[in-house]
């Protein structure tokens, strides 16, 4: 880039260089010409001088009067004098006499310019290069009706006055040049040092320096042009910082949805996505400015992406990607010249499984609740056939009680998961973990001593308080020490141990019962779901017991970790404090 600075210096050196020498042309030529009428003024004085003293003498004008030598030394003198040549033509152009040269030797002058031109007009000037003298000659001819008188002076003089008047004009010339270029660089400096500091802050707010200025401006139109730019660049940065923040607003928005999302350029490259999109098509590496189909790895997906480019409509589709369902939106830009393309995908996932339980849920749930009223309808019906026989009346009476007392615990359970599973979070309050797990085997310790089965505790780990909430607790062991009991073979045992493991207590539940096949471990958390149906109705269970267990658990923070095998299953409780 060529600098203000450079033109302006360059151009004042050519506009000074130009004056110089224009100068120079018109001094030299001025010169000339006032030293060229200076001499033929001169040369006619002296030709007329000369025609004054030759016709002093009262003689005729031929070549004899010229053989005197009085006549030709006194002539001689005059032209020496003068410092001329004097040359007397005849009217037939013969040299009657000649300052210089010798009259015979020389030719005739009848063609010379200025003797052509003076036979005409009486007085002639000529300035021409002399071939006898070879010198440039300035001469002046007039015609006396019988005679030419001819004055001469070379102009090599001329020429020396000229060179030294040149010489002067250009060491001048140069000074004035010198002087000029300081003054001009001074001038330009100071006049472009405004522009220098505008285009250095431009450079530094254009390369990111949104905190440059221009400081110290003058009161002038530059001064005033830089407070303008100041301005300027103090809206841009303010327009600069609105729109960062509202795109750090937007990419905080964007990447607290936890659905996929992105926008895809009229080109199908993508300029914007959230970290659901990139976990979603699996991607460990940025992939902004990347084609949506080198990206998503699903044939239907970019289909659908492709067909809403081509036709510019609205697409809404189900798909199933890597094991998840998705409800997805793939939505066009209307603008005329936005031709962009917006993919939604909400994971629909959980919901789907969610219908999937509440439907197993109610089908469940109406089996669990028909089962016992069937079961005591039948018993009534019973009852009415052997209304005689008070023994088996009683029998059947105990037993639509068990039934309807099922049933309780049935709905009971299903109020207390209800509960669980609509509380975030419960009252903290500090609970002794061993005092609940005593309190819980007191109370099922009929039902032990019914199964005849022996329990071991070991919990000096867990003794003092900790922060938590004693119904959660409550419901976690008790669910768990019941299921030992009720799953345990008769006369087993129940071996409940604490331990502590950095900043957790590890509570460990471990009967000598049936056991849980491992393929249906991740499944005993489910409502209703039982490993064994026949015997978990002989147990009297509601199905519901682990399902409490794991949400109370969730509610408070804790893990449960199940391991089992044929001998006996093992329920360790790790509570974090």
């Amino acid at each position: 880039m060529k600098k203000f600075k450079t033109k302006l210096i360059v151009i004042y050196s050519l506009l000074v260089t130009a004056i110089i020498v224009s100068l120079l042309i018109m001094v030299n030529n001025y010169t000339k010409r006032a030293i060229v009428s200076f001499l033929e003024q001169e040369l006619k004085i002296g030709a007329e001088y000369v025609n004054s003293y030759i016709k002093s003498f009262h003689r005729p004008i031929n070549s004899s009067l010229f053989k005197s030598e009085e006549i030709a030394d006194a002539l001689k003198r005059i032209a020496q004098k003068s410092q001329m040549r004097i040359t007397i033509v005849a009217e037939d152009g013969i040299v009657l006499y000649d300052s210089e040269l010798n009259r015979e030797t020389m030719e005739n002058h009848s063609y010379r310019p200025e003797i052509m031109e003076a036979k005409k007009s009486g007085l002639a000037t000529s300035i021409r290069f002399s071939n006898t003298l070879q010198t440039e000659m300035l001469y002046v001819a007039a015609f006396f009706g019988t005679h030419y008188i001819r004055t001469a002076k070379p102009l090599i003089v001329v020429h020396q006055l000229i060179s030294e008047i040149t010489r002067n004009v250009v060491i001048s010339g140069l000074v004035v040049f010198v002087v000029s270029i300081i003054i001009n660089l001074l001038l330009a400096s100071a006049f472009t040092r405004p522009i220098d500091e505008s285009v250095s802050f431009i450079n530094k707010f254009f390369n990111g320096d949104m905190n440059a200025r221009i400081l110290n401006y003058k009161d002038d139109e530059l001064g005033y042009l830089q407070a303008s730019i100041n301005r300027l660049a103090d809206s841009i940065q303010k327009k600069i910082n609105d729109l960062t923040i509202e795109k750090d607003v937007l990419k905080m928005i964007i990447e607290s949805i936890r659905d996929p999302l992105a926008l895809f350029d009229r080109f199908g490259n993508i300029s914007v996505h959230n970290g659901a999109f990139m976990q979603m098509v699996g991607a460990d590496r940025e992939i902004v400015g990347k084609s949506y189909f080198s990206v998503i790895r699903n044939s239907e997906l970019n289909s659908k992406i492709h067909y809403a480019f081509t036709s510019r409509k609205e697409v809404i589709f189900e798909e199933a990607i890597k094991g998840k369902n998705y409800y997805v939106l793939i939505l066009p830009f209307r603008g005329k010249q936005d031709e962009s393309i917006l993919l939604v995908m909400q994971d629909v996932t959980e919901q789907k499984r969610m219908q999937q339980l509440k439907s197993e849920l109610v089908g469940n749930l109406s089996h669990e609740l028909k089962t016992p009223i069937s079961i005591v309808r039948g018993y009534l019906e019973t009852i009415r056939e052997v209304l005689n026989d008070r023994g088996a009346i009683e029998q059947f009476i105990e037993k639509a009680i068990a039934n309807l007392e099922r049933q309780n615990a049935i709905i009971n359970d299903m109020l207390k998961l209800n509960k669980l599973e609509t509380t975030v979070h419960a009252k903290d309050e500090y609970i002794n973990i061993r005092s609940i797990i005593q309190q819980c085997v007191e109370l099922l310790n009929l039902k032990i001593q019914k199964k005849s089965v022996s329990v071991s505790l070991d919990l000096d780990a867990c003794d003092g308080v900790i922060l938590g909430n004693s119904f959660l607790a409550e419901e976690i062991f008790f669910n768990l020490i019941d299921n030992a009991v009720s799953y345990n073979i008769q006369g087993g045992s129940i071996n409940i141990s604490a331990r502590r493991m950095s900043n957790a207590i590890h509570i460990a539940i471990a009967d000598t019962g049936i056991g849980i096949p491992e393929s249906e471990i991740d499944r005993i958390f489910e409502r209703f779901y039982r490993v064994d149906k026949s015997r978990s109705r002989e147990t009297g269970g509601t199905g519901l017991g682990l399902a409490i267990v794991k949400h109370a658990a969730l509610i408070l923070g804790w893990e449960i970790d199940v391991k089992s095998s044929p001998s006996g299953s093992v329920f360790t409780v790790i509570v974090n404090e």
